[in-house]
């Protein structure tokens, strides 16, 4: 049985073990190509530009990443299906786990409160700020004042037969 082994489109591995106590700041700015790679990952019509920030700090069993990204990207508009052009501007801090123990054994399923679980001392820094692009997006992006394709081009209904007859007995404030 082979196993698929996926490549992260923007990877800057971090080895934990060779971080001081007080941590470390990586700055990363996306080369075009990367960019390119991101994009495509992302379902975006482009993604112009990404950099960001992350200050890296670990103890024995939390690893803590507190960092912002900023990107300028080219969406398709999920009312009108055109392009738009987004900016984002976001920061972050998240507490990642070193190790399973402070979870039951027993407990299989993961729970929203509860921080991530990193394994091993490689810590891929590049890849969580690609995620945090990711969360960052809107979720529905909207062009401003866009029409739906579906107002645009889709089949009015049609009157009922007897839509005039109803008009007439339809109860108002006059008519009881």
């Amino acid at each position: 049985m082979t196993e698929n082994i996926t490549q992260n489109e923007f990877s800057i591995e971090v080895d934990l073990t060779s971080l001081s106590p007080s941590g470390k700041v990586f700055r990363m700015t996306l080369s075009q190509e990367d960019c390119t790679r991101v994009a495509k990952r992302l379902r975006l019509v482009s993604l112009k530009s990404c950099a960001g920030e992350i200050k890296l700090t670990h103890k024995k069993s939390t690893i803590c990443a507190v960092g912002s990204v900023q990107a300028e990207l080219t969406r398709e508009c999920v009312s009108s299906l055109e392009e738009m052009d987004e900016t984002i501007n976001e920061s972050f801090e998240i507490e990642f786990l070193r190790d399973d123990s402070a979870r039951d054994a027993d407990e299989d399923i993961e729970e929203w409160g509860l921080p991530e679980i990193h394994k091993g001392n490689v810590f891929d820094v590049g890849e969580l700020l690609i995620q945090q692009l990711s969360l960052s997006m809107a979720p529905f992006p909207r062009k401003d004042g866009a029409k739906s394709l579906a107002d645009v081009y889709g089949v009015e209904p049609e009157a009922s037969p007897f839509a005039v007859l109803q008009q007439n007995f339809e109860k108002d404030e006059n008519n009881h």
